[in-house]
């Protein structure tokens, strides 16, 4: 279904007479010090939040972060304790508002699909248009626009696990809401479908036009999928930014060890170089102090002994990844580094390879 995003006759899109509306130009959802908790525990710790018109916006985290709880707070199942929600530019939570979820103008896709079971794919589809003038119409775009026409009459258990994703997506748009909201919605999917149907969800999302917030724990899932990641940890938002910045320029080390895969090895920053078992390495950002390094596998060219001006080691272990191989090797100084090579790499257990840092690095105060 890559042709999704190109189809341009008959789609839903973003209702614009409301988007020009709102008093904060192209921000269809503003959070303001939202703060949720349960107990003692602040499940949700003073949040920032503005999601552009268009866009699609990802809070990723580990478990308990305070994403879930985020997006429940935005979709009206949760009430905030303090701080404001809008959304199109209506304030929909704050300390004197609080409309409830039906009349958020928000869609909800959730983990489970949550499909009605005794309802076909159109039925499922039509739920929230039951008093729509052009019910019948809109239902049939939101079926071509997730590449479903034919299928109306479907039940959900006669459908596969990304068919089923694509209904409650269509469900979701089909009353061509302000806002979708996604809760892990590719969790219950194979590995291999899970590739296939974010790229599908992406495209549909981007055919609409829609504005989404999509929770997540893949950090794969959120980097490919999102314009900005949102990275949270106890209840607050560390890092917002375009998913290159957050991967290559984290503004902490918990941001940092939490993205991708990563290393730290000590040095001691003198200004725009720092001083490490790899030798002097160019600083991304000024320091002066000891610090600790990130070194990404692919930031790390290994090549045959010998070369001069590199480092030499022991390869201690390799695995085969595919696309790539990884190594760790046990570099002479005593420091062990994780690389990553080409799938055709020779190098086996026991061979010894001469390791260069590539690139500009990050370095956190240690």
């Amino acid at each position: 279904m890559t042709d999704l995003a190109q189809k341009k006759s008959g789609q839903l899109h973003v209702d614009q007479t409301r988007a020009s509306e709102d008093p904060a130009v192209g921000t269809r959802l503003l959070l303001q010090s939202v703060v949720r908790h349960y107990g003692r525990v602040a499940a949700v710790d003073g949040v920032d939040l503005a999601v552009n018109q268009g866009e699609l916006v990802s809070l990723l985290g580990p478990s308990g972060c305070g994403k879930t709880t985020t997006l429940r707070l935005i979709a009206g199942f949760e009430a905030p304790d303090a701080g404001a929600i809008t959304i199109a530019g209506q304030v929909v939570a704050s300390r004197s508002t609080l409309v409830p979820p039906e009349r958020r103008r928000v869609g909800v896709v959730f983990q489970e699909y949550a499909l009605f079971p005794h309802l076909s794919v159109a039925e499922n589809i039509g739920f929230g248009l039951r008093k729509a003038p052009d019910r019948s119409g809109r239902i049939s775009q939101a079926l071509e626009l997730v590449g479903l026409s034919g299928l109306d009459k479907r039940m959900p258990s006669q459908l596969s696990g990304g068919q089923q994703q694509r209904v409650a997506l269509a469900r979701a748009l089909a009353p061509q809401p302000d806002l979708i909201l996604l809760d892990e919605p590719f969790s219950n999917l194979d590995p291999h479908l899970r590739s296939q149907v974010r790229e599908e969800v992406r495209g549909i999302l981007r055919a609409a036009g829609a504005t989404a917030v999509l929770v997540t724990h893949d950090q794969e899932e959120a980097l490919t999928l999102a314009d900005r990641v949102a990275v949270m940890f106890d209840g607050r938002i560390a890092q917002f930014d375009r998913p290159e910045v957050v991967y290559h320029r984290p503004v902490d080390r918990n941001v940092a060890g939490f993205i991708g895969d990563a290393q730290f090895i000590e040095g001691s920053a003198i200004g725009e170089s720092v001083a490490t078992a790899l030798g002097m390495l160019p600083l991304a950002r000024p320091m002066i102090g000891e610090v600790e390094v990130l070194l990404r596998p692919e930031m790390i060219d290994v090549s045959p002994p010998g070369m001069p001006g590199e480092h030499e080691g022991v390869v201690v272990s390799r695995r085969f990844a595919g696309r790539d191989l990884s190594f760790e090797i046990a570099l002479d100084s005593g420091t062990s580094i994780i690389t990553r090579s080409p799938n055709d790499a020779p190098a086996l257990p026991g061979d010894r390879l001469s390791v260069a840092v590539r690139g500009e690095v990050i370095a956190f105060p240690r």
